[in-house]
């Protein structure tokens, strides 16, 4: 009877390692090819090929009777595994790792990894963390291990203050509280900037303007905050002397608006105590003493006494204020 030749299941071989393969059924045995063989007329020889390959044996009987079986042996190659480089990010954000070239995966420490098997596992660290990954084939025949560093930087803080009041015209530094790390602070708008003096600025809007003040780590992690400057036309812009003396000794000898901030003095009445008008202009500047007023009505000098007068002024910031009062004429 023809021998039933049974060899060995369909296996794999770590290139250079080598497997043994065995046979039974017969009494001898010859094995072909001969490559990667150490021997071929054994019942166990080791299989050492280069590349994939399929054997065949041939076992006989005591009278000759012979009987073929085959395996297949794959084989497992040494391989480089590619890993990312690492990445920064800031804290309660993640980044994407991966690895590629082999065929299993594990990442370690698993601590803020969503999946530690994955060739793209997504990482999202409270802190800094050097995370190792090993590439394994599916057999395990071989390995590769990179490095892949996650720096996790803080997320800053800034604090621009309390909104302001200033009067048109004026400048206010604008000096932010923030945390150590910051290294970049950038003001806007600029229209209304003088001055940087990081991490401030000094500023002088013509209008009540809200400020926003981005801030930057070295990590490029950012926060920002707000503040609004409320920009006020009041008394305190204008200046308008209560008493004047026209007697021609150059002081004091015109009466005219003064102040900061004023764009332009829209109208200016002045009247006796009776209601009379005595002098009036439009469309002037303040601090101008050549559109003022000299104590003189229809080109005679008036009587000391005490007169009134009704100013409006219009302010940088297209605000248009009334002021009344009294001025004493005296020589």
């Amino acid at each position: 009877a023809f021998p039933k030749v049974n060899a060995s299941i369909d296996t794999f071989v770590c290139k250079g390692k080598g497997v043994n393969l065995n046979v039974t059924g017969a009494n001898t045995y010859t094995w072909s090819p001969s490559t990667g063989l150490n021997c071929t007329t054994c019942a166990s020889p080791k299989a050492n090929p280069d590349s994939a390959i399929k054997y065949y044996v041939t076992g006989k009987t005591i009278h000759g009777c012979a009987g073929t079986d085959s395996v297949n042996v794959i084989v497992k190659y040494p391989f480089i595994m590619t890993a990312s480089k690492g990445d920064t990010i800031c804290s309660g954000s993640s980044s994407r790792l991966f690895a590629t070239g082999a065929e299993r995966y594990s990442w370690t420490p698993s601590t803020g990894l969503n999946n530690s098997s994955s060739a793209n596992p997504v990482a999202s660290p409270s802190s800094t963390t050097y995370y190792q990954v090993i590439g394994y084939d599916d057999k395990h025949c071989f390995a590769d291990t990179s490095i892949v560093p996650i720096i996790v930087y803080g997320i800053p803080t800034v604090d621009a203050g309390p909104d302001r009041i200033i009067n048109v015209g004026q400048t206010i530094e604008l000096i932010p509280t923030i945390s150590a790390d910051v290294i970049e602070a950038k003001w806007s708008p600029t229209g209304s900037l003088t001055r940087n003096s990081f991490p401030g600025v000094t500023v002088k809007p013509r209008e009540t303007t809200t400020y926003k003040v981005d801030v930057k780590n070295a990590g490029g992690c950012t926060a920002s905050d707000q503040l609004t400057v409320n920009v006020l036309c009041d008394g305190a812009n204008l200046f308008i002397p209560n008493t004047f003396s026209p007697n021609g000794d150059g002081s004091n000898d015109i009466f005219y608006p003064r102040g900061s901030g004023i764009f332009s003095i829209k109208r200016i009445k002045i009247f006796t105590r009776w209601g009379e008008v005595i002098y009036e202009k439009s469309n002037i500047k303040a601090n101008d003493a050549s559109t003022g007023w000299d104590g003189r009505f229809k080109g005679a000098k008036l009587n000391p006494d005490v007169y009134v007068y009704i100013v409006e002024v219009s302010c940088d910031n297209n605000t248009t204020l009334s002021f009344k009062g009294n001025v004493a004429l005296i020589k």
